[in-house]
């Protein structure tokens, strides 16, 4: 009955439609969190808990992400991306409109992580949606494409997060993310094809077939090079949100009503960036232009590290340098998952998955190093994100010798 909606590769709106679908799939997780940390001092009175036992509700969303892109990967590769898609997407959507009806934080914390564990299991599979249907420079084209609709989420999250706050109160904001996740259930149903093609959906999963495909892509040097070095690119900007608000609000005094235009500077870099990705890779290798933004990088991160140890640190000079830090990663992140999910073309799936699960494991890891170093100055956050870009650029050389 739905077929009739479904547009095949040839369609000129064919490229238009799967990347709205897979923009408003990812987007899910950035509007889980986003939107919901306005609400934490609000929820830490309605349970009457201090808002620390708020705030490990985050940790717990990020650990379930892992787990569910963990088994979401393998899992798209034996029965179809579509499938665990869906299935996903409506575990997003029912656990998030049953913490309405909770008065136990422990509760939302089971809650939270059954609802990151669908939002993981969903999100995983939309490279690997991009694999089945393209290659080689395309997927880093159309991956910064979804990119850049993507990060529309972040700057838009917190500002309905408040407003439906402000206006309706936070069980509201958990109603948005059940609506939000099941207009995708739907629209995922109408107008999303399958890619997986049906001599590789095996409908079948066992422990030996899921050892055996994270096998293959830890036993090539030069994936693991390149997720390593994505994951130390990304786990710097996790180390910018951890303290973006110590960093501007509490070092520089910041009013807080010009906190989101200092924030939002960082997201707009990185989707001019993106664009500028989307446009490059028509012409010229990923791998040249993954190059050229760990450089802007490693420079970016690297004159932060003596910025911050200036005896009065300049605002203006740290703020541009961390936008420039943070933009880089959209000549970064797409191109480095195009470049490992291409090497995997029959477990696109478990190789996407392998992406992001070190990368949320590096992030959060590296991202609490911040509270254990805390000094009240910027040294900290400036050394670990010039450690991270550091790292990130060895790495990625190290990659282009590797064998496959």
């Amino acid at each position: 009955m739905t077929k009739r909606f479904l547009i095949s590769r040839d369609n000129r709106f064919f490229i238009a439609q799967i990347t709205f679908l897979l923009a408003l799939l990812t987007s899910l997780s950035p509007f889980a969190t986003d939107t919901y940390i306005p609400a934490l001092p609000a929820m830490s009175d309605f349970f009457g808990v201090p808002i620390n036992l708020l705030e490990v509700s985050l940790t717990v969303y990020f650990i379930g992400v892992a787990v569910g892109q963990f088994f979401g990967g393998p899992l798209s590769d034996s029965f179809g991306r579509k499938k665990v898609a869906l299935s996903g997407v409506l575990l997003f959507s029912i656990s998030s409109l049953l913490a309405i009806f909770i008065t136990d934080v422990r509760i939302l914390w089971l809650l939270r992580f059954i609802q990151a564990i669908g939002g993981g299991a969903a999100s995983v599979v939309n490279m690997a949606f991009v694999r089945d249907w393209f290659e080689g420079k395309d997927v880093a084209r159309i991956s910064s494409l979804i990119g850049m609709i993507m990060m529309l989420a972040p700057l838009a999250a917190p500002v309905i997060g408040s407003f439906l706050l402000l206006s309706l109160g936070w069980k509201s904001i958990f109603v948005f993310m059940s609506a939000v996740a099941m207009l995708t259930f739907f629209l995922f149903i109408l107008f999303m094809p399958e890619s997986r093609h049906p001599q590789h959906i095996t409908h079948r999963l066992t422990a030996t077939q899921l050892i055996g495909s994270y096998r293959k892509i830890f036993s090539s040097p030069k994936a693991v090079a390149l997720v390593l070095a994505n994951s130390f690119a990304v786990a710097g900007m996790f180390v910018f949100l951890t303290g973006s608000s110590f960093l501007y609000i509490g070092f520089f005094k910041v009013d807080v009503s010009l906190f989101p235009i200092y924030f939002g500077a960082n997201v707009v870099m990185n989707v001019l960036l993106t664009f500028l990705n989307f446009r490059l890779v028509k012409t010229i290798e990923p791998a040249k232009i993954l190059h050229v933004g760990l450089l802007l990088q490693l420079v970016s991160g690297l004159l932060l590290f003596f910025a911050v140890r200036a005896a009065e640190p300049s605002l203006w000079l740290v703020f541009l340098l961390m936008v420039s830090f943070i933009g880089s990663l959209g000549l970064i992140f797409s191109n480095t998952v195009a470049l490992v999910i291409n090497q995997f073309h029959e477990i696109s799936g478990s190789a996407n998955a392998v992406i992001g699960v070190i990368r949320f494991a590096f992030s959060g890891a590296v991202g609490s190093l911040l509270a254990v170093f805390h000094t009240g100055d910027l040294i900290p956050m400036g050394t670990i994100m010039a450690a991270c870009t550091l790292m990130a650029y060895l790495l990625f050389t190290a990659s282009r010798f590797a064998r496959h």
